[in-house]
């Protein structure tokens, strides 16, 4: 499975991962180093990370890229599966001599990246470019590259799955509501202030708080500027035990929803608002938890909006 993005890109393959190891196939994945700790160690036989080239150039480090070629070559692949839009890792597959390499193209929204794409591949499974087009979840989407590889017909939704395919151990339950920062979307009006007011109204309503930060920076300019604690973990793995033991997760589309959603863990979502926003939310949601999408159009309503869909949720 060749999945180089975010961690909450990755955790949209969980129910194929499952369905592909219960069906007794040894699975192994192409991540990055941002998003290997995705998984628990348990969900692969075999994990290879390539670093990426810092934003806004695609792609992997030369280097990163071979060495991660060289072991993909020694395992001798039999499928890849392309649960990516980037050109790199679909050459990367077939560099790796994976004789059957299946994965997505956009027809006729993209032609000649659909041209460029075919060639590389043995199977095509055609996805729509614009978000606006999207249909389908985006765990249902991914699902389909595993199609005669296992006899489920839909992805699973059972915790009992999912959740060891995320964890290595069970957290203990801490019982608060974490609130996740991220800056993604602080263009939106989804910024520190949104974030504050969010957390206090939460305090108010007699809910304990945790706030996590991602990026030490913006975390360190919340806690000045708020006045209010902030926590970073210190691997992806301490992260996600957090998430896990939490009573709720409130966050911004991003991975926290994502691995709240493969845990069970309920979530209020924050989307910003624009022209395809339904079709996000229903792209993008937590998988297998319960879950609100909340759109913000007004950012001096978030936090009594939030606290609202809290209690509606819980």
């Amino acid at each position: 499975m060749v999945r180089v993005d975010g961690v909450g890109d990755a955790l949209a393959c969980a129910p194929l991962v499952a369905a592909l190891r219960d069906a007794g196939h040894e699975v192994g994945a192409l991540f990055s180093t941002r998003n290997r700790d995705a998984f628990a160690a348990r969900a692969f036989e075999h994990i290879h990370a390539v670093e990426r080239i810092p934003w806004p150039r695609h792609g992997a480090t030369p280097a990163s890229r071979q060495i991660a070629l060289d072991a993909a070559r020694e395992v001798r692949y039999d499928v890849a599966l392309i649960a990516s839009e980037e050109v790199g890792a679909y050459t990367f597959a077939r560099d790796a001599q994976i004789e059957e390499r299946v994965g997505f193209v956009n027809g006729w929204e993209k032609p000649l990246k659909t041209i460029q794409l075919r060639r590389l591949l043995t199977r095509a499974i055609v996805r729509p470019a614009s978000a606006a087009r999207a249909s389908e979840h985006e765990v249902e989407t991914l699902f389909r590259l595993g199609a005669g590889l296992h006899n489920e017909d839909v992805p699973t939704r059972d915790l009992a799955r999912l959740r060891p395919l995320v964890l290595d151990d069970e957290a203990p339950a801490h019982g608060r509501i974490v609130l996740q920062l991220n800056a993604k979307f602080v263009s939106s009006g989804i910024d520190i202030a949104a974030f504050s007011s969010i957390a206090r109204a939460l305090e108010a309503s007699g809910r304990a708080t945790l706030t996590l930060g991602d990026d030490e920076e913006f975390g360190a300019a919340y806690a000045a500027r708020s006045g209010l604690a902030c926590e970073h973990p210190a691997t992806l793995g301490e992260w996600k035990g957090l998430l896990a033991g939490a009573s709720a997760v409130v966050t911004p589309d991003s991975g926290a929803a994502h691995v709240a959603g493969m845990l069970g863990v309920p979530a209020v979502v924050l989307f910003p608002r624009g022209p395809a926003v339904e079709r996000d939310a229903a792209r993008w949601l937590p998988w297998a938890a319960p879950s609100r999408a909340l759109v913000v159009t007004e950012p001096r309503e978030i936090a009594g909006l939030v606290a609202c869909e809290l209690e509606a949720l819980l």
